[in-house]
């Protein structure tokens, strides 16, 4: 009699739950950086943020992160800068389409989420990052911690700082940081220009990452300034995610699987780096895991691949269809010393159950004879150019590819 009645009742209220539910969301129409500051000054229960066309420039707050994101040691305070934070059970940002509403960060941690258990930001531009002075600062324009978040359709670009403080660092400003107990879902972003990691995952962060634009423009290494320094997907420690369908170009490193991440990439193209494409790392102490299938690596100044793993374990991942064309072509890095043996497919440890086939290769570089070369002929790349388009090129954004357009011109 009791789980009849329930259930009446469960029929009553469902036509009428999401009213509820959508009565509780306060919305705020805004068109100030005051207001939209003052908005999240305390915890909020449930705040959607509708920002209008403009700018808005944000003014830093001085803050303490609890932790150190990416230390040894993470139990350390480190001082830092923050231009909006956010906490509570939902909030939402939202801006035009056009994403003509413009955020001048003008702090370290740009928009910083910290114990948000709901969170949306999307059809924003978020700029003009500053580089905090301490190193041990995961600046980024977006911070996510102890948090599960939605960062989708944003153009995150022009994040450099000063170029003291950043060629002093060695880090500068990131484009997305996914940092301790966060969940990060990363889509159909333009994450441009930006002076370190263009996604970087590192403690207890989880992340799914799609079709996402990340370039680095100008191809900056540690020493100078720039866009493109750092790892343009980089996952570490214990961070987990799927990578897919992105088109990452013009950064100093590619997609990085480090010490004990969790990663599957798939169907992304990493085109025109400065030095390698994809690295699994187990830092000499880790177990990276790392399902590595159906990329594109185009145009590398080190090698395409490289695999580095040496305890062994269940499961280590797999390394299977992946294009491998063009890599190995700097002499610069042709020392092993710098970044891995100077070939295609550079292989320092790998345990025995970590499986490798069905790759393909064409016109790459070994620095050295005694360097594996696994190159097919012209001919035959050529004849599987319709079965790469068909199987890898499968999104507009990888479509639009340096490597497509190479393709077209065989």
């Amino acid at each position: 009699m009791r789980l009849h009645f329930y259930v009446v009742l469960f029929i009553i209220i469902l036509p009428i739950l999401p009213s509820i539910l959508l009565a509780e969301i306060h919305k705020e129409y805004v068109d100030s950086a005051d207001n939209l500051q003052a908005l999240l000054t305390e915890k909020v229960d449930s705040l959607e943020i509708y920002l209008q066309s403009g700018d808005y420039f944000l003014s830093s707050t001085d803050i303490i992160d609890s932790t150190c994101g990416n230390c040894e040691e993470p139990d350390q305070f480190v001082p830092a800068t923050a231009g909006l934070q956010i906490a509570g059970a939902y909030v939402k940002i939202s801006g035009p389409e056009d994403r003509s509403a413009v955020i001048h960060t003008n702090a370290g941690y740009g928009i910083f989420f910290n114990h948000c258990q709901r969170g949306l930001i999307e059809n924003l531009s978020i700029t003009d990052g500053v580089r905090d002075t301490s190193g041990f600062a995961t600046d980024a324009a977006v911070v996510v911690k102890n948090s599960t978040i939605t960062v989708r359709r944003n153009r995150i670009y022009e994040n450099i700082g000063d170029s003291s403080i950043v060629v002093k660092n060695i880090v500068g400003i990131m484009g997305i940081c996914g940092r301790e107990n966060s969940d990060v879902t990363i889509a159909d972003n333009e994450i441009v220009r930006n002076s370190w990691d263009g996604i970087a995952l590192y403690r207890d962060a989880r992340a799914t990452i799609a079709n996402n634009l990340i370039d680095g423009v100008d191809k900056a290494s540690s020493k100078i300034a720039g866009g493109g320094r750092g790892v343009a997907i980089g996952v570490t420690w214990n961070g987990q995610a799927t990578i897919e369908k992105n088109l990452v170009k013009r950064y100093w490193k590619g997609i990085g699987i480090f010490v004990d991440a969790n990663v599957a990439a798939r169907n992304n193209v990493i085109e025109d780096v400065l030095t390698w494409g994809i690295a699994y790392w187990d830092a000499d102490k880790g177990r990276p895991v790392g399902v590595i299938e159906e990329n594109i690596i185009y145009s590398t100044g080190a090698c395409g691949i490289t695999i580095t793993r040496s305890q062994p374990g269940p499961n280590p991942g797999i390394l299977v269809g992946n294009v491998v064309v063009q890599t190995a072509q700097n002499p610069k890095y042709d020392d092993p010393d710098y970044y891995c043996h100077q070939c295609a497919l550079s292989i320092f440890s790998k345990p025995d159950n970590f499986e490798i086939r069905d790759n393909q290769f064409f016109n790459n570089r070994e620095a050295t004879e005694d360097l594996p070369d696994y190159d097919i002929t012209e001919t035959e790349f050529i004849e599987s150019i319709d079965d790469i388009r068909r199987r890898l090129l499968i999104t507009p954004l990888l479509q639009k590819s340096d490597f497509s357009k190479f393709l077209s011109e065989l």
